[in-house]
């Protein structure tokens, strides 16, 4: 034994012609049901006449059967039918779901304003509907009528979530037993019931197939006719898996969203191992290969642009602890790539230990840092003093007397003044400045989150990408994006540094959109 449930909308019950309906509404009218304005002609459609459901209803709802009969056709009803009795199935019960919005309007000049939802609701067919099914051999058992009542406010049955909340309250109120078969005809209606419905029915009952109509256009005789299908709730389900694994690419999640597809069939396997590709990149994962270009300011650049992209999602999902430990290394690297890129031009030379050497070749960039090279570690102070002087750095803004003085090549603080020497042109913004500045790392957010894996308000972070200025802004992806991200891509540029602009953003709609 099984169960259907249906619900209703608008299209339900339309008018095979109009040659009655003028003067049933008439009737309507002399009985004080409606007003002459409401609705005194039916609309033409390719299969005959259309009116709102509750002028319908009203009209017809002491009418005698003969009208029934003559003026009233139930298309989706009709198809619907004709698969139990195809199929030879029993059914139990029939749950046929009604709408009233009466409630929702807070005067009735709002409700009875001809383009109002309040005409579409379906309360009024109950009698039309009653006699239909009393009428269908093949059903055994009276439809029960159920009212979906919204009673909030201008929330009526097309706002997603109060519908939600009014389906399940109405399903959960019915008892019907899980282990039964369901069947689902979710078609008429907003497009809010439907899909409460389709996600209800699918969360609470274990077997739930859905019984849908499929218009097709019969060639020979040239007319629009209409079939059943049914979907197996699999299938549903797998759309619906799919869609959620959508959005979360979308949205920033690609391992939820991995996660998710990953027990899916049929799946793509390019779009997996794109996926599982950016969700590394989010990940911050890397398998281990040779990493000799990863130094280059090539693949620096791409990786400085793609990362920018890659805050903004983790600041936008108020994930600060690692979007501000990756900007801090995105300032820092972009330093060493410019600075090696400008130098990578020097075509000076100078003599060390009686051979003559390239001077952009005796800066090196290590996985520690951007050093001198190695091969003038045995030379003396003032040698290497040379050698910076010829590479453009600020030799005069610093002391040099022991080895670990030439560290200053891989401070932050000596790297801009080294760009800046070597370019002044070269316009910073707020927040690397400050961070190359001298300073107590007791001030520096980055710090402070590293080191004791502390919370974050927005208003700090705030504070510190706009590196602790007075300011106006309030919101954190305003203060990234107008304030840090703009002027960092405008530097990039201004130092022509090589790289590809595929917005994250878009990459991640391009792996949503090939999920199928």
């Amino acid at each position: 034994m099984s169960v259907w449930i249906l619900t209703t909308g608008n299209s339900d019950i339309i008018l095979k012609h109009d040659r009655t309906w003028g003067r049933l509404h008439e009737e309507a009218i002399d009985n004080n049901k409606l007003e002459k304005w409401h609705f005194s002609s039916a609309s033409p459609i390719d299969t005959g006449y259309t009116v709102p459901a509750r002028i319908l209803g009203i009209v017809y709802e002491n009418q005698s059967e003969e009208y029934y009969k003559d003026d009233l056709e139930f298309p989706l009803f009709d198809t619907y039918s004709g698969y139990f009795t195809d199929k030879n199935i029993t059914i139990e019960r029939i749950i046929i779901l009604l709408t009233d919005q009466s409630q929702i309007f807070s005067n009735d000049e709002q409700k009875l304003n001809e383009k109002s939802p309040y005409w579409k609701d379906t309360c009024t067919l109950k009698p039309l509907f009653k006699w239909y099914f009393e009428k269908q051999k093949e059903f055994i058992c009276k439809p029960e009528f159920q009212y979906l009542v919204p009673y909030q406010r201008d929330k009526g049955i097309d706002n997603w979530d109060a519908t939600l909340s009014l389906v399940e309250t109405k399903l959960q109120e019915l008892e019907i037993d899980v282990n039964q078969e369901i069947y689902v005809s979710h078609q008429a209606g907003t497009p809010a019931i439907s899909s409460a419905v389709q996600f209800v029915s699918l969360g609470k009952f274990k077997q739930v197939q859905f019984l849908v109509s499929n218009e097709y256009f019969d060639k020979e005789n040239y007319q629009l006719k209409s079939r059943y299908d049914i979907i197996k709730s699999s299938r549903y389900q797998r759309g619906m898996q799919i869609q959620k694994a959508k959005q979360l690419i979308i949205g920033g999640f690609p391992g939820a969203a991995l996660k998710i597809l990953e027990d899916i069939d049929g799946i793509d396997k390019t779009c997996i191992t794109e996926l599982e590709n950016i969700v590394d990149f989010f990940n911050l994962y890397k398998v281990p290969t040779d990493n000799s270009q990863d130094l280059t300011v090539s693949q620096a650049t791409q990786r400085i642009v793609d990362t920018l992209d890659l805050i903004g999602f983790f600041f936008n999902q108020k994930n600060y602890l690692p979007g501000i430990a990756l900007l801090s290394a995105a300032q820092e690297t972009f330093l060493k790539v410019a600075i090696l890129d400008k130098i990578a031009m020097f075509n000076d030379t100078i003599n060390l230990n009686g051979n003559s050497r390239k001077v952009s070749e005796l800066i090196k960039w290590l996985p520690p840092g951007l050093f001198l090279d190695k091969s003038v570690n045995n030379s003396s102070i003032i040698e290497r003093i040379a050698i910076l002087k010829q590479l453009n750095f600020p030799v005069n803004r610093f002391n040099f007397n022991i080895d670990k003085d030439f560290e200053i090549t891989n401070k932050n603080f000596g790297l801009i003044a080294w760009l800046k020497n070597i370019d002044n042109n070269f316009i910073d913004w707020h927040l690397l400045r400050w961070c190359c500045s001298k300073r107590d790392a007791d001030d520096d957010l980055r710090n402070q989150l590293m080191h004791n894996l502390r919370g974050v308000k927005d208003s700090e972070v705030i504070d510190y990408l706009l590196a602790y200025k007075e300011h106006q802004v309030s919101d954190v992806m305003t203060a990234y994006n107008n304030y840090v991200k703009q002027p960092f891509l405008k530097a990039i540029d201004h130092f022509q540094l090589p790289y590809k602009r595929e917005k994250l953003t878009k990459k991640l709609q391009k792996i949503a959109d090939s999920i199928t």
